[in-house]
């Protein structure tokens, strides 16, 4: 059996398909380049409840509400994130929100969105604490996005690309997702819409031998 097959190019008759169980080992594409593609871990978004932080639920479109971010105070959401078994070890990932602007004429300035983090890895082995495995601390990082004139246009603020050293699968991602209406950057004089936030990961495209450590022996 090869080690490698070009399935553009080979036909395959087959009930089943069997992968080492290594660890980094899956399906890439692009033969010219072969490249681990890319999914989304997608969090449910949690409020406080109470208090000048929380979100208005407010009307986006006709009867649709999402959170509403002020443009002059400090608006926070939660999200937790789990990593899954098809996470590619060792590699970067990215931190995102998807939001728009649905006042009748957007104004361009920018707006800042920050994702404040703690991390750990599951099964006993680690506190939660910051991308460089301070236990009991955060570690924060922010994107800054023009607002586009187009009203209600699906915009995607991504950091750039994020180590979180030794993260495995069924690791914990926690966030505090917010508008950083208060710095000095954050230039659009409109309330936005967070609608979710998201992280973007390279995948082997396959699930993992073992369900707790070592996932790969």
């Amino acid at each position: 059996m090869p080690d490698k097959i070009n399935l553009h190019a080979d036909t395959l008759y087959a009930t089943e398909l069997i992968v080492p169980k290594t660890s980094g080992i899956g399906i890439k594409f692009d033969p010219t380049a072969p490249a681990f593609g890319w999914r989304d871990i997608i969090g449910d978004i949690s409020v406080r409840g109470s208090g000048a932080n929380d979100p208005a639920f407010n009307t986006w479109i006709a009867g649709i509400r999402q959170f509403e971010f002020s443009a002059t105070v400090m608006k926070e959401v939660f999200i937790v994130f789990h990593i899954p078994h098809d996470y590619v070890p060792g590699t970067d990932i990215h931190f995102h929100a998807h939001w728009s602007n649905a006042a009748a004429v957007p104004n361009t300035g920018n707006v800042i969105w920050g994702f404040e983090i703690a991390w750990a890895q599951g099964f006993n082995q680690q506190a939660f604490g910051t991308l460089t495995r301070t236990a009991g601390s955060t570690s924060t990082v922010t994107v800054t996005q023009a607002c586009p004139a187009t009203r209600y246009q699906h915009n995607i603020a991504e950091t750039t690309a994020q180590t979180l050293t030794g993260l495995e699968v069924d690791s914990l991602v926690i966030c505090r997702v917010y508008r950083d209406a208060t710095a000095g950057g954050d230039t659009c004089t409109d309330a936005v819409f967070l609608h979710t936030a998201d992280i973007h990961y390279q995948t082997t495209n396959v699930a993992t031998k073992n369900k707790a450590p070592s996932f790969y022996a």
